[in-house]
């Protein structure tokens, strides 16, 4: 049983709007990437090293694995909503962070790339977590879920066996109620954001009916995003072809950035609104009907110094039209 101690919280502080989440049981996390020795817990052979799995591919337990979703050993969200209600309703009070933390175990093979993933079992891995994002996604007590990768040290990653995550919350964070807000005062931002990037030759490359661009205004050289050419809301809601074209141009794009900056790190995350159960009590507004799911790719060249973290703006070395040119060539 986790102590009230090692128990995730949320802090907020009013003056910025800043939300954190201070979950110190993270600390004891095993760190193979700063030198340390350990057993890989997602190496088949290990699976008692982790909780047991949620969903499998393939699902039947005859055959070997090729990719698992297990809960997070050190959460930084736990599924109960804690037994301190008091604090939740009192301004500026920490309160129990809930909500889902779960890791998806990309490979049974210690591999660090997903470049070394066989096309096939990458599809299937998408597949996965759309399901289990749909699993979630009916849980009245959650309001919005991602999927995101850490890559290599400066990305934040611990392990070097591939392997994502999956967070839920039972609120949804500021970055998605920006975007939403700016989202909402346009007839259909997505559209524009596709016809400006074909029209400044900011697309990279297309698979099926998804798009990856470089955005107007990246944060790093070579960032990209991926995002279908018509609007969908949810990516647990996209067809199997939109799953396997998202796992085509996800190896691709890594491909490309692997060829300009081989092993680069890398962080990526999917952007979709709150649940529909969820809008009317934590997005402050309706979600636009032409928004689209999207998933960004942000590589970590440049390291974030102090402007970037006192001023918020950031500060990168490429234009977005060389990004996607260079790209595009690799």
């Amino acid at each position: 049983m986790r102590s009230t101690h090692d128990t995730p919280h949320l802090h907020h502080d009013p003056l910025t709007a800043r939300t954190v989440f201070a979950a110190p049981g993270r600390a004891q996390r095993p760190n193979e990437l700063e030198g340390a020795t350990i057993r890989c817990p997602f190496c088949a052979g290990n699976e008692s090293l982790t909780p047991p799995a949620l969903l499998r591919s393939p699902r039947s337990a005859a055959e070997p694995w090729r990719a698992r979703i297990v809960p997070n050993r050190f959460p930084i969200v736990t599924d109960t909503a804690g037994d301190s209600p008091g604090e939740i309703g009192q301004p500026g009070a920490p309160r129990p962070a809930h909500g889902v933390h779960e890791v998806v175990i990309e490979s049974p093979a210690h591999v660090r790339s997903i470049l070394a993933i066989d096309p096939a079992d990458w599809r299937s891995l998408w597949e996965l977590c759309r399901e289990r994002l749909a699993t979630l996604a009916d849980q009245s007590g959650l309001a919005w879920a991602t999927v995101f990768k850490n890559s290599g040290p400066r990305a934040g990653a611990s392990l070097e066996h591939v392997h994502s995550q999956l967070v839920a919350l039972d609120f949804v964070p500021p970055a998605i109620l920006a975007e939403l807000a700016v989202a909402g005062r346009t007839a259909d931002p997505f559209g524009d954001l596709l016809r400006q990037a074909a029209f400044e030759n900011r697309i990279v490359e297309e698979a099926g009916d998804l798009v990856a661009v470089v955005p107007p205004a990246p944060r790093q050289p070579f960032e990209t995003w991926i995002l279908p050419r018509t609007a969908e809301l949810y990516f647990h809601a996209t067809t199997s072809d939109r799953v396997a074209a998202l796992a085509a141009l996800t190896q691709s794009l890594i491909g490309r950035l692997d060829r300009l900056l081989p092993q680069a790190d890398y962080n990526w995350w999917l952007h979709q609104p709150p649940y529909g159960h969820a809008v009317a009590t934590h997005a402050g507004a309706p979600v636009p009907a032409r928004w689209h799911w999207h998933l960004e790719i942000m590589p970590r060249i440049n390291g974030l110094a102090g402007f970037e973290l006192g001023a918020g703006c950031h500060i990168t070395t490429a234009t977005p039209q060389d990004s996607a040119r260079r790209l595009r060539e690799a």
